[in-house]
């Protein structure tokens, strides 16, 4: 009452001569039920139908201030959601309840297409459209006329390589777009001669664009990259069934897709206030339909992403496998979110936009498999050999292909982002929020630390592709001291690893500076466990700096045979602070660099073998070295030695004299670790030829010479006393006892 008699006298005050300083004087001090009636009978027609509208604009404030709800905005995180949730399940009612007015409007629509209110008399647009449609083909016509030879080149050749089954494919291409081209060229040309302002000429040219050319160029796309009908053009590996399967299917997705676009065109052009309703059920069903498209081909989609790799790495055979359920999540998921963009009143994802993400989702195994061909054609050839070389060679094009897919990755979110209406690219710039740059700042790092390491490991990839260290040889007869790898094969592998590990530590100190930790206490921290380190592991560091040295000299390599201080073995393994040998017997040697005090390598450069022979004190010494000397020109001419041997063997003359004969020497010099077949082969070839020369070896003798009294005894007991005198001369070793 207070408040009705205060607008009241405002009113009063508002509509008398008054001023707005001073009160009306007709109006009491405390106004009572009578004296507002008194009050109201005073006023007149005009003045009573203001107080009307006041009286109401006051209630209806007082009501919606009573009944309405706080905003979404203010209420708490799981309220939101409650609250989103039930406003998603009201709008789904609300489209599903509208069913009967949806057929309503396809009827009335298509009645009043049919009655002329949309584009004029049906019978003329239908001739119109129909003309249009056979302008542009026989536009197409002409224009394949023009390029038959063209054609019937692609239709006829086989392609004999990857390089020729791109140029025809792209070709066909190009004639299949060429011809789409002339039909939608003729097709406008005509619309603009029968009048694009007319509704029968716009509306016609639409219908063709969306039903005949945007199938049609799908289509064209398609078999580029599927060719389902000419497998050898098939620049993905795909199954005849997979490649045809998704071909059809896609065409008439799309073919579906632009009816019902023509369609909604109808609906809205018919005054009819259902174009958001028929917008879901058509993205509700063609949703649905790429759900079972990739569904029914999830195999040969796996297939399409492994690709021709023999050996696929267990990270690609993952991502091949789970890339189809990834996929069918994503559409469920994007569909989804244009649902809730149209629940939030945003409307910043349409249709359009979201069957364009869904297509590059569904593309990208095409691309991926793009990205890997062109690859095994960018990378250079392997210039090494061995096992090293071709492992290097190996992770060379797996680097290309991480790097290439990174970017195809970058690429795809950028886009989808864009057609969300997200521009990655200005994120962080100085108009944007504190957090987006600190985010974007992040991921930039980690994006640089990452193609740091890549850039690392490829360098060191191809430089290790270009060894080509000593073949290792496979005979049974090698027994140590074999050539090893080659020294970048030895010292880059260690690089590596310092690099990577410097990289890793960089990236993560700059990341965390990024979004906002306090770096300093690392830093010192670090320093300090450093001189930690160095003054309490005196023995680590002279380890490690030893090791330096030692790389730096070439002292050894991998593979190689060495002494290490008496220990010696073959190096499996170089570490920054020790080295791994393996014994001739099998056992495994850590050897600190520290604690080497001199190093022999036997496996360096070339070797020399030289062979002592005893051959009785009559033998022709002459003679004897006349046949070493054929023996090695002979093994020298063999295909089996002749690459390893660097000096042939030949004789040295008389070495030395025991008692026994003449010690005769000869040598030869080969290859590291091929010294033993070749010493095998000599001590073979020798033994021949001294049984075809009458030359024996010599052998310990024991002459006994009888006096001429016993000259005539019998030949057994000659024997007897041959045999005592051999014993004497050379009595046995007494066994020695066990402990």
């Amino acid at each position: 009452m207070p408040i009705c008699a205060a607008f009241l006298g405002l009113l009063i005050g508002g509509l008398s001569p008054a001023t707005a300083q001073e009160r009306p004087k007709d109006v009491p001090e405390n106004l009572q039920p009578a004296a507002i009636q008194e009050l109201v009978d005073r006023l007149d027609p005009d003045q009573l139908d203001a107080l009307s509208q006041l009286m109401q604009l006051i209630t209806e404030g007082t009501q919606s201030t009573a009944m309405t709800p706080p905003p979404v905005e203010s209420l708490p995180f799981l309220d939101k959601l409650d609250a989103f949730f039930d406003q998603f399940i009201a709008m789904l009612a609300g489209y599903f309840s509208s069913i009967p007015d949806l057929v309503q409007a396809a009827i009335g629509s298509i009645g009043a297409l049919v009655q002329g209110q949309l584009a004029g008399p049906f019978i003329p647009f239908l001739g119109l459209a129909l003309a249009l449609t056979a302008l542009g083909f026989a536009a197409e016509l002409v224009f394949n006329r023009f390029t038959r030879k063209r054609r019937d080149a692609v239709r006829t050749n086989k392609p004999e390589s990857l390089f020729q089954t791109v140029k025809m494919v792209s070709t066909r291409f190009a004639l299949d777009a060429g011809g789409l081209f002339a039909f939608a060229v003729v097709v406008l040309i005509g619309g603009r001669v029968a009048g694009t302002a007319t509704p029968a000429a716009s509306l016609a040219m639409q219908a063709i664009f969306l039903m005949v050319v945007m199938p049609r160029l799908i289509g064209a796309i398609l078999r580029f990259a599927l060719a389902p009908h000419r497998p050898e053009l098939r620049l993905v590996r795909a199954n005849n069934w997979t490649a045809t399967f998704i071909y059809k299917n896609l065409i008439v997705l799309f073919a579906v897709v632009g009816a019902a676009l023509f369609f909604n065109k109808l609906i809205v052009l018919s005054g009819y206030d259902l174009d958001e309703t028929f917008r879901f059920f058509v993205g509700l069903a063609v949703n649905t339909w790429i759900l079972l498209i990739i569904w029914k081909a999830r195999k040969g989609l796996t297939e399409i992403i492994l690709g021709d790799e023999e050996q696929p790495s267990t990270g690609l055979e993952r991502m091949a496998y789970f890339w189809p359920y990834f996929s069918m999540a994503f559409v469920a998921f994007n569909w989804l979110l244009v649902r809730a963009s149209v629940v939030s009143g945003q409307g910043v994802l349409t249709g359009e936009q979201s069957l364009g993400v869904i297509t590059l989702v569904l593309f990208a195994p095409f691309l991926d498999t793009m990205v890997r061909g062109i690859v095994s054609h960018v990378i250079p050839p392997m210039q090494g050999v061995g096992p090293v070389a071709e492992a290097a060679y190996l992770q060379t094009r797996h680097s290309y292909i991480r790097i290439a897919r990174v970017a195809l990755l970058t690429a795809l979110i950028l886009s989808i982002a864009r057609i969300y209406g997200v521009d990655l690219l200005s994120f962080g710039a100085e108009s944007s929020s504190t957090v987006g740059q600190n985010a974007v700042g992040f991921l930039l790092i980690l994006a640089a630390g990452y193609l740091a390491w890549e850039l690392v490991s490829l360098w060191v990839n191809h430089q290790l592709a270009k060894d080509s260290p000593p073949a290792a040889s496979n005979s049974e007869d090698a027994e140590m001291g074999g050539a090893g790898k080659s020294r970048i094969a030895t010292i880059l592998p260690l690089l590596k690893v310092t690099l990577q590990v410097t990289i890793i530590v960089l990236t993560t100190l700059l990341a965390l500076a990024q979004i906002g930790v306090n770096i300093t206490p690392l830093l010192a921290g670090a320093g300090v466990l450093g001189l930690a380190v160095g003054f309490g592991a005196q023995t680590l560091v002279r380890d490690v700096v030893s090791g330096v040295f030692f790389l730096m000299d070439d002292a050894f390599r991998l593979g190689e045979y060495i002494d290490a201080g008496g220990i010696q073995g073959t190096i499996e393994k170089i570490s920054i602070r020790s080295i791994q040998l393996r014994g001739a017997n099998g056992p495994i040697h850590i050897v600190p660099y520290g604690e080497i005090p001199k190093l022999t390598n036997m496996s360096r450069d070339w070797v020399i073998m030289k062979l002592r022979f005893t051959v009785p004190f009559d033998t022709d010494v002459e003679k004897v070295r006349k046949l070493f000397k054929k023996i090695g020109q002979d093994m020298m001419a063999m295909d089996e030695f002749k690459d390893d041997i660097i000096a042939p063997f030949k004789g040295q003359g008389v070495a030395d004299v025991d008692e026994v004969g003449i010690v005769v020497r000869g040598k030869f010099t080969t290859k590291p670790g091929k010294q033993f077949g070749v010493r095998k082969e000599v001590y073979r070839r020798v033994q021949h030829a001294f049984e075809e020369n009458g030359i024996q070896f010599a052998r310990r003798e024991v002459r006994v010479q009888l006096p001429p009294a016993l000259q005539d005894l019998p030949e057994d007991q000659k024997q007897q006393i041959a045999t005592a005198a051999a014993g004497a001369a050379d009595p046995p070793k007494t066994p020695t006892p066990a402990a």
